[in-house]
């Protein structure tokens, strides 16, 4: 049974939304216990509750540490922990590692591709090359990339692919 390597090729919508359901959790479970870790410190050490600062800046600054996140995991590695569990990688348009600038003007459109229902993700879906609109703007790509774990597809599933040039 012949196999073909599936790394470098554009990740799919499918991949593409469990790595993001996965970061979500990670960013989530992550807050979750920086916040408790910082409030058990500052009433144990200051006697000050924290609890009287939700809402909208406990919004903000969940929404800045997922942003940091992205931008962090993302400029050194070229994923984040769940474009890793998934295999993908973020490249640059010509599959260069993705320069820091191009990590930060990801999470700056990120918004723009999430708003006015979604019509930048729709991207991934309706382009050959899967690029959203954060990575159009940041000139970027994500792809599959297993590094040195062989990730295969079965063979007449990569016959198919060969055969519709699918990506």
């Amino acid at each position: 049974m012949s196999r073909a390597s599936v790394t470098g090729r554009y990740a799919g919508p499918v991949s593409r939304a469990l790595a993001a359901a996965i970061d979500v959790g990670v960013v989530l479970a992550s807050y979750s216990v920086g916040v408790g870790i910082l409030g058990f410190l500052s009433r144990a050490l200051l006697d000050v509750s924290l609890e009287e600062g939700t809402g909208v800046v406990a919004t903000l600054a969940l929404l800045a540490w997922g942003a940091v996140y992205l931008a962090a995991g993302t400029a050194v590695a070229g994923r984040t922990i769940g474009k890793a569990v998934v295999g993908l990688k973020v490249v640059s348009r010509d599959g260069r590692p993705v320069r820091p600038r191009a990590c930060l003007v990801r999470v700056l459109v990120l918004p723009l591709s999430t708003s006015f229902f979604a019509i930048g993700l729709l991207l991934i879906v309706l382009r050959r090359d899967h690029r959203a609109l954060h990575d159009l703007l940041a000139r970027t790509a994500v792809v599959y990339d297993w590094g040195d774990r062989p990730a295969q597809l079965p063979g007449p599933l990569a016959a198919y692919l060969r055969a519709h040039d699918a990506g």
